[in-house]
């Protein structure tokens, strides 16, 4: 028995109480269709529950809003000036319009801001679902019907937001300080652990992911403080400075617990790891305990205190490599703990050594991904729309209006046929709903309180379906649906065959969505991945070859946008620790030309050498863990050769070991290896599999 939380009552009353309010005001302001103000609200306040399943915070409600309302406003700009220019051109306004959704498509599928990417969707089917409103019910009110949509989905997105305001609201900012908590405190645990006693790969591997689930939790809720509150308004730029330093902080623990294990190897490497938990251990335990405690001044690890001809060059080149990357640690939880004892006490005299500027930013552009999803909305669109005007089908329009939001909808989805597939049962459902409704309930209704009741009770039942993943889909599909079919300014016309072909049109614009997502399939994870990793290759060798070094934080956030698409895809502890040593790699490298300057006498020869390195990542489509292997004991050979420089610093030597250490665990190749397999099986059954059922995911 399916039982249903208090949450979801509270969800399905807000719900509810919205839609009245919004039908309410629409019918007493006369407004064009009424039922576009019921479907804003609809779609505002359901979209964001089938990904949270369940309330979700008020600041991801007002962003979904705000971007709703500007991308309502564009897209029926965009409608008029189609129409003002094609309204008498049937095949100029398909080529147009099915250019301006691929425009659209392609912005989205490259745009990384969540808000501004829903701005763009909504600009490019709204001006399609004006457009073709105007041409379906005749093009001289084109005016009004644009007026109509902007206004009613204002409308409604008002109504949506008031009542999540009003009635229990949930605040998703509150918890961001103690998610940063969560992180800071299992960060310290970590290096504490690391530092400790050695571990097995597999414990490494299960802890670093476990703090990568709470870094995107804390990524996650950061988002909702520009919306949400006006108190951490001025610690935007510090979270999102951290926001960068904590992935920084994940590589560089990844990198430390290698170091360790190399230097564990060494005779005498216990002696000098104890020397360096005795003066870390205060404060990761302090951290670990405290993650919101009174910042401390800045711990700087001592240097060691050796007898050069008592310690074997090995050692120093190791046990310096772990001090370098353990004070990295120490300084990024540092700097996250200040940050975290400020959002306690943004009056501390703390709070003015916070950044005050964000970090400049630079995501990796699928644009392959891009193109194809932009090519298949407008082979799509185009079709449909010539099958609209040769058959001279008046309710065609309706199919071309679900087939712009579908495509623009769920194109981010895993797989979005099995995501229109599941629309495809609502819109039916929604159909017969609505014949019901429309023909046998409506016009015996007298009153707004009955038409309140009539609407409340479906909007209610597709609520209380939302938030559970099997039934989300259907219950959305419905609403729209409905909504679409319901021309509650018209009740009581009575015209059956108009509506069972505007329910047929809804149900081929929802089939030939289902269709062109499985004719035209979008490249499998496998093959993603695969393309991800070319591109890595091409980076590192540019890093390699180039004379000027890029910006960190520029490389650092592009390398970041790929280890995160890298895990979303593979979604194992492998393909964690695997995207993390490819990225510890790439910043490993970036030091060392940072340290060209130390390494005259050898300048050119290591150049060379990495020149050639990057010759063969870019030259073959595999790379075996024999060449890494031998490419790992060429490191070593240049640190051995370092050990009689005195000229050259320990730190210098163990950028090179930490280099050397990366490529003997081969990074990449269990990737390209299960990458190439996944694609193989793929290919194999790919058409034999049915769709799976399943939610789309938020980026």
């Amino acid at each position: 028995m399916l039982r249903i939380s208090t949450d979801h009552w509270l969800l399905a009353l807000r719900t509810v109480l919205a839609v009245w309010l919004a039908l309410f005001l629409a019918l007493r302001l006369d407004l064009y269709q009424p039922a576009w103000a019921i479907l804003a609200v609809m779609i505002v306040t359901l979209q964001p529950v089938m990904f949270t399943g369940g309330t979700p915070p008020i600041g991801i409600i007002l962003g979904r809003g705000v971007a709703r309302f500007f991308g309502t406003l564009f897209g029926a700009i965009a409608g008029l000036v189609l129409i003002a220019l094609f309204g008498q051109q049937p095949m100029l306004y398909l080529l147009f319009a099915g250019a301006w959704l691929a425009f659209c498509m392609y912005w989205v599928m490259l745009e990384q801001d969540e808000y501004l990417g829903y701005v763009m969707m909504l600009s490019g089917y709204t001006a399609t679902l004006v457009s073709l409103t105007a041409i379906g019910t005749g093009v001289d009110g084109i005016w009004t019907v644009a007026l109509g949509r902007f206004s009613e989905t204002a409308l409604g997105i008002g109504c949506g937001v008031l009542m999540h305001l009003l009635i229990a609201p949930r605040f998703g900012s509150r918890a961001l300080p103690e998610a940063l908590s969560q992180f800071l405190q299992s960060a310290a645990e970590e290096t504490h652990a690391a530092l400790d006693t050695p571990r097995p790969r597999d414990t490494q591997d299960a802890r670093l992911k476990t703090l990568l689930g709470y870094y995107q939790q804390f990524e996650k809720l950061r988002g909702l403080t520009r919306l949400e509150t006006r108190r951490l308004s001025h610690f935007i730029p510090a979270l999102d400075r951290f926001a960068s330093d904590s992935l920084a902080l994940i590589t560089a623990i990844r990198e430390l617990e290698t170091a360790i294990d190399y230097l564990r190897e060494c005779e005498d490497g216990d002696r000098w790891l104890a020397q360096l938990n005795a003066h870390a251990a205060p404060l990761l335990t302090a951290i670990a305990e405290q993650p919101a405690g009174e910042p401390l001044e800045k711990l700087t690890l001592p240097n060691f205190e050796w007898d050069v001809d008592q310690v074997s060059p090995r050692s120093r080149v190791r046990a310096e490599l772990v001090r370098q990357r353990l004070g990295e640690v120490l300084g990024l939880l540092q700097h996250g703990r200040r940050l975290r004892h400020a959002l306690n006490d943004p009056a501390a005299a703390k709070m003015q050594t916070l950044p005050r500027e964000k970090r400049t930013r630079t995501t990796h552009n699928e644009h392959f991904v891009a193109r194809f999803n932009a090519l298949r909305v407008f082979i799509a669109f185009e079709l449909l729309g010539l099958f609209w005007v040769h058959s001279g089908w008046h309710s065609g329009y309706l199919a071309m209006m679900l087939l712009g939001v579908f495509t623009m909808l769920f194109a981010k989805a895993p797989n979005p046929a099995a995501v229109v597939y599941q629309f495809m049962w609502g819109s039916i459902a929604a159909v017969l709903l609505g014949g019901v409704l429309l023909f046998l309930v409506l016009p015996v209704i007298n009153g707004f309180p009955l038409l309140a009741i009539a609407i409340g009770i479906p909007v209610m039942v597709g609520t209380l379906m939302t938030p559970h993943p099997r039934w989300s889909l259907i219950g959305l599909a419905g609403a729209i649906t409905l909504m679409t079919l319901l021309n509650l300014q018209s009740t009581y016309n009575f015209s059956p065959t108009r509506y069972i072909n505007g329910g047929l049109a809804s149900v081929l614009g929802t089939i030939v969505a289902m269709t062109t997502y499985s004719l035209m399939q979008q490249r499998s994870p496998a093959e993603r991945i695969r393309t991800l990793l070319s591109a890595y290759w091409q980076g590192v060798a540019r890093l390699m070859r180039e004379p000027t070094l890029p910006n960190r934080a520029r490389l650092e956030s592009r390398l970041y946008d790929r280890l995160g698409r890298i895990v979303a895809l593979g979604g194992t502890d492998d393909t964690l620790r695997e995207a993390l040593d490819l990225h510890a790699l790439a910043l490993c490298v970036w030091r060392i030309r940072r340290l060209r300057e130390e390494l005259a006498p050898h300048r050119q020869e290591l150049e060379a050498w990495l020149d050639d390195i990057g010759q063969r990542l870019i030259a073959h489509r595999h790379h075996s863990p024999e060449v890494w292997r031998q490419l790992s004991d060429q490191a070593r050979e240049w640190v051995d050769r370092f050990y009689h420089e005195p000229r050259l610093s320990v730190a210098t030597a163990g950028e090179i070991a930490m280099l050397g250490h990366l490529m003997r665990e081969a990074p990449g190749v269990t990737l390209e290896n299960r990458a190439d397999n996944d694609a193989q099986a793929a290919s194999l059954d790919r058409q034999a599999t049915p769709p799976r059922q399943e939610t789309p995911h938020v980026r």
